[in-house]
């Protein structure tokens, strides 16, 4: 039976077939920066998201400045951004990822990445990692170890999301830099923040480098809340751009 998840992947597909990731053809010349740096020598790390529209139909903007964004993240106190650059549901676009990176902050590529041409985009706008998926690996019979090294040959960080115990273990028995613990279920795009301290608890022990929440946090509340069950940092796109002042919201979720 399809879902939702489905309907990314088809779209993603068509994208690649569209040759959106083929147009970036110079390389961006900018440092690499960590992320994983950040999320082992920082306290805690928040990673603000730059999305033009959220997946479940809550907000879109047709304009954002990404430059100008990303400083506004940096000055608000933000140690990271994420760049969305899907451009059919998310409305993102590839270009924003240079924009981005000149706030001085990692950027991580953030799409549904299963060819080794859209990790390439990815390194030639300037991104220091990208997003990969253990079920988008799986639904698209990706090999999965094969894109974390092309990744890694490439100079790029890997964040490799998982969603529930199994998809945690195996992104544990991956050479992914980063692990993140989605709050949200692709196929059905229901969140439930609770999903981090669960996975975290079933698999405390074998946790051997940083792991960062992602989607549904909205309050300081929810930022105490996945802290305490020991991830490094978290990720925030939706509650930062559906609040009234996205300064004042960073700084919220900061003091955390």
């Amino acid at each position: 039976m399809r879902d939702i998840l489905d309907e990314f992947i088809d779209n993603a597909k068509q994208t690649i077939k569209e040759g959106y990731y083929d147009a970036v053809t110079t390389k961006a010349n900018f440092t690499q920066i960590s992320l994983r740096q950040k999320l082992t020598t920082l306290p805690f790390t928040l990673i603000a998201e730059i999305k033009h529209a959220s997946p479940a139909g809550e907000y879109q903007y047709k304009n954002i400045d990404a430059e100008k964004t990303a400083l506004i993240f940096r000055e608000s106190g933000a140690d990271a951004i994420s760049v969305v650059a899907e451009p059919k549901l998310f409305k993102g676009r590839v270009e924003n990822i240079a924009q981005a990176k000149k706030a001085g902050l990692p950027v991580l590529f953030k799409d549904f990445i299963f060819t080794e041409e859209q990790i390439m985009a990815a390194r030639l706008s300037g991104a220091d990692a990208i997003l990969l998926v253990v079920k988008v690996a799986e639904r698209t019979h990706s090999d999965l170890d094969f894109l974390i090294d092309c990744a890694h040959r490439k100079g790029l960080e890997v964040l490799l999301e998982s969603y529930d115990e199994k998809e945690f273990e195996r992104a544990l028995d991956s050479d992914a830099d980063i692990l993140g613990i989605n709050n949200r279920n692709l196929m059905t795009l229901k969140v439930d923040i609770t999903r981090t301290a669960m996975v975290m608890t079933a698999l405390k022990n074998r946790i051997d480098r940083p792991v960062i929440s992602e989607s549904g946090i909205k309050t300081a509340q929810d930022v105490t809340f996945v802290r305490r069950s020991g991830v490094n940092g978290i990720l925030v796109g939706t509650a930062i751009w559906k609040a009234s002042n996205l300064q004042e919201k960073i700084a919220e979720l900061k003091r955390g």
